[in-house]
């Protein structure tokens, strides 16, 4: 009976393409198949068309930033289509990228749309201190430890780069919440988001630890500089001996997702070098050494790994793909290991190939889709702003990464 409805649902899925509102995705998808993946290299139109569709999510949203655009939804749901509303958690990680932009290309426009995001953070912020899970205004309206650390980001950026006392104001409220919600382990308890459907702490909070130990740095403030040593301990418990990480996941610690192993990575990666803690930088190069074993040569990389770095998906989980790109390319430059290097340009490289540059549906060109191939499993039929995000991060890692002097000749015809 089981395979009965597998295949009638599939049969419903393929009629629901055919609907005219679906054209775009089928097209996509279309264009998906008739393409051979490839490793494209990086170059300025990619951040550029990428900058440009953030812009556009946030002009369709406000001050902050859409979720994403959905170009096609599964049958028997209501998820929205088309540019969906403002997400709280990634607009607030966006500010950085976008003040980093503005700062390399002299793009005034960018800084100032990073300034009415962090005003949007400023005008939605919860009594606690905290900032909500989920799309805004999606019930229940709660705190959430993860999201609030990823506002940090935003408004300690904001505060650093535009000197307005309501940043600072609220980045300590913000910070104080992630204080009262810190076990004494390093792991957070309370706080969690109702969106997440894995149990326990999550080893993913190891980003929110960056964000307060930046925090720290600003203000001078030894008790978040101990809180954030501290989420690093409980981070460092969770690695096994091979780099696979326990609590990893969203939904299924079993099988997580590069998305949320690159959160760890990034975590340990901004740990180890906001708080001068090596073994932090250790256990990143523990995992990163295992993971670029396991890229093709055309830089794909599956969304999800079981315990003993076996797939457990057909599709690869761009975002991820993205952020583990960038650490590859930052690790690079602490370490000169060339393997990092090539990691780092493949996997990046592979995300570049997805990017659609040709001008049509304005809320997928120039993003970055959830998966590919476009219906994989995560962020399904969907250009999301946190991949776009990533991707942003990682090709200015990249590019000025390539403007540097490269130590011999082989690393110098890897960049070209």
């Amino acid at each position: 009976m089981g395979l009965v409805k597998k295949i009638g649902r599939q049969t419903l899925e393929a009629l629901s393409a055919r609907h005219p509102r679906h054209y775009p995705a089928r097209k996509l998808e279309a264009l998906e198949r008739q393409a051979r993946p490839r490793a494209t290299v990086p170059e300025l139109r990619h951040l550029e068309a990428a900058i440009a569709w953030l812009k556009r999510a946030q002009d369709a949203s406000g001050g902050g930033v859409s979720w994403g655009y959905r170009a096609r939804r599964p049958i028997r749901t209501t998820l929205p289509l088309g540019w969906v509303g403002p997400y709280p958690e990634t607009t607030g990680y966006i500010i950085p990228t976008m003040l980093r932009y503005a700062d390399l290309s002299g793009d005034e426009d960018s800084s100032q749309r990073a300034r009415r995001m962090a005003l949007w953070e400023l005008s939605i912020q919860l009594d606690d201190g905290g900032f909500q899970g989920g799309i805004y205004g999606e019930q229940p309206v709660a705190s959430s430890t993860f999201v609030t650390g990823q506002v940090l980001f935003g408004l300690t950026a904001a505060y650093e780069h535009f000197r307005e006392e309501p940043f600072l104001a609220a980045a300590r409220r913000g910070a104080d919440f992630l204080l009262r919600c810190l076990a004494d382990d390093g792991s957070f308890v309370d706080g969690r988001s109702h969106f997440f459907d894995a149990p326990g702490a999550m080893t993913w909070e190891a980003r929110t630890g960056v964000a307060i130990a930046e925090f720290a740095s600003l203000v001078d403030d030894d008790r978040l500089r101990n809180a954030a040593s501290r989420i690093a301990d409980y981070t460092l418990k969770m690695q096994r001996s091979n780099g696979w990480f326990d609590n990893a996941d969203l939904q299924d610690h079993d099988v997580p997702l590069t998305h949320t192993i690159g959160y760890i990575l990034e975590g340990l990666y901004g740990l180890g070098m906001t708080l001068g803690r090596r073994d932090c930088l250790r256990a990143a190069e523990c995992t990163l050494d295992c993971i670029a074993g396991l890229i093709r040569d055309d830089g794909f990389l599956a969304g999800r790994w079981r315990q003993d770095w076996t797939p457990g998906v057909d599709s690869c989980c761009l975002t991820g793909s993205a952020q583990i790109a960038g650490i590859f390319l930052r690790m690079y430059e602490l370490t000169r290991k060339p393997e990092y290097l090539q990691a780092g340009k493949k996997l990046l490289g592979f995300v570049c190939f997805t990017q659609d540059l040709r001008p049509g549906v304005a809320g997928l060109d120039g993003g970055i889709r959830g998966s590919y191939p476009f219906g994989g499993e995560y962020g399904q039929w969907a250009v999301l702003n946190w991949a776009t995000k990533f991707f942003c991060d990682s090709v200015m890692d990249y590019l000025q990464l390539e403007r540097q002097e490269l130590p011999d000749t082989d690393e110098q015809a890897i960049l070209r």
